[in-house]
């Protein structure tokens, strides 16, 4: 029988750093703006907002391939294949570091038209270069300390993952208030700070990485091959989305906020993202942590075990995201005091804020099936849930709503959307239940193998 106790150990053992892991990482993108809005100005924190997803290319691409070979190795752990497991860690540390000396240089080349594309002018513009030419110098500092943190977790060290984030953070505020407020350094010095925190995570993640598991490698696994180079790839396509796609998302709306409310409505929206993006990557926690069970279950070829944890971990999201939307729905007024929203904009802040809660949800539904489809390899339709949302749902909902009802429209198309994103989910889900009835139930379950 299955010992539902070790399952549930490893269950919060891998589930409760993730979601630490993913809520620190998002301090990440607003320490430095929190630090320049008050050191600095406004444009200087308008320039961190438009650079910002030029970062966040960098950090996609860690994520994708760093995910994409952490969901490859528990895999083949979970059929014991040895050779194979050594062989995709050492071809993932080979693609992290081949795209931070590569991609950094791209993006550097392109910098301004990036920029301009991105709407910065003036003043906005020239800050923006100052912090994102920084940031591309050091851009390899960023991509291997955050492809390292999957890569760690999935073998059974969450706790080393989640000390190296949070001690990243601490270095970054501390640099920050040093170069920003103390040197004067202004937006380069954000930059610099920002730079070396990443550099500390790379370091600390590399070390750990280099003693639990690299020192086993030959040369031979870092050389890359193309069966090993696909399946990361292939995997990785839909972790790199989900980093990516809230920025090109926040892009699209901000010029529909800006279309029917001007920068009133492009305040508001810039406080709804911050809540949004917080709670969004709290939740992916929850996937991000199942992962690793999921994808060695997988391997295992344990269907009903992938099902126990799945049904677990949405029990759970469900329960933390009712949670929240409740507590934004009673208190919006709190929120919309810490954000310090002037008196003209407070009504439709709230109103904007509790609409947008009704969403939390499904984002939770919604991250967590993206992360059961591509830990079990089912890549297609974690890349349609992906990419269907900015391509297609999104833009449709935002302009046959906005249509209708102006700004309030704005707002509910997020809600909706993942509405529709929950219902193309959940027949996906029901597919893969209806395929897996026709696994016999006579299943030994491999609970003890998996990494501690």
């Amino acid at each position: 029988m299955m010992n539902k106790k070790i399952i549930n150990q490893k269950f919060y053992k891998y589930v409760i750093p993730s979601m630490i892991t993913m809520l620190l990482s998002g301090f990440y993108s607003i320490i430095d703006g929190l630090f320049v809005a008050n050191a600095v100005n406004d444009s200087a924190l308008a320039a961190i907002n438009i650079a910002y997803p030029i970062q966040v290319i960098l950090n996609a691409t860690a994520i994708g391939l760093g995910i994409g070979g952490a969901v490859s190795y528990s895999y083949y752990n979970g059929q014991n294949k040895i050779k194979q497991m050594h062989k995709t860690i050492g071809v993932t540390c080979s693609l992290l570091l081949a795209s931070g000396i590569i991609l950094p240089i791209i993006l550097n080349y392109f910098v301004s038209d990036l920029l301009f594309f991105l709407g910065a002018k003036g003043n906005v513009y020239n800050g923006a270069y100052e912090y994102i030419h920084v940031i591309l110098i050091g851009g390899i500092l960023p991509i291997i300390g955050n492809g390292i943190n999957p890569l760690l977790r999935n073998q059974g060290k969450t706790i080393y993952a989640t000390i190296s984030m949070s001690s990243g953070l601490i270095v970054n505020i501390i640099l920050d208030y040093v170069f920003v407020y103390k040197m004067q350094l202004g937006l380069h010095g954000a930059a610099l700070a920002t730079i070396i925190a990443q550099g500390f995570v790379a370091f600390s993640g590399a070390i750990m990485l280099i003693y639990f598991k690299l020192k086993e490698l030959n040369l031979t696994d870092y050389i890359p091959n193309l069966i090993t180079i696909k399946k990361i790839l292939t995997i990785g396509i839909s972790p790199f989305g989900q980093t990516l796609i809230p920025c090109i998302i926040t892009v699209i709306t901000n010029w529909m906020c800006i279309h029917y409310g001007g920068n009133d409505a492009l305040t508001i929206f810039s406080i709804i993202s911050y809540v949004l993006s917080s709670i969004q990557l709290f939740l992916q926690g929850i996937g991000d942590g199942i992962q690793p069970l999921l994808s060695y279950y997988h391997g295992c070829k344990e269907p009903l075990l992938i099902k126990y944890i799945y049904k677990k971990a949405i029990s759970i999201s469900f329960i933390i995201s009712i949670t929240l939307t409740i507590l934004v729905i009673i208190f919006p007024n709190t929120l919309t005091s810490l954000f310090n929203v002037d008196n003209g904009i407070y009504d439709e802040c709230r109103k904007a804020l509790i609409i947008t809660a009704l969403s939390f949800p499904f984002i939770g539904n919604n991250r967590l099936s993206c992360a059961l489809f591509y830990a079990t390899e089912r890549t297609l339709f974690s890349s349609i849930i992906v990419y269907l949302e900015p391509c297609i749902i999104i833009p449709g909902c935002l302009i046959y709503f906005s249509n209708i009802l102006k700004l309030t429209g704005i707002w509910l198309a997020y809600p909706i959307a993942q509405i529709i994103l929950t219902i193309i989910s959940l027949c996906f889900i029901y597919f893969i239940l209806l395929k897996n009835k026709k696994i016999s139930a006579n299943t030994k379950y491999s609970i003890t193998n998996l990494n501690n």
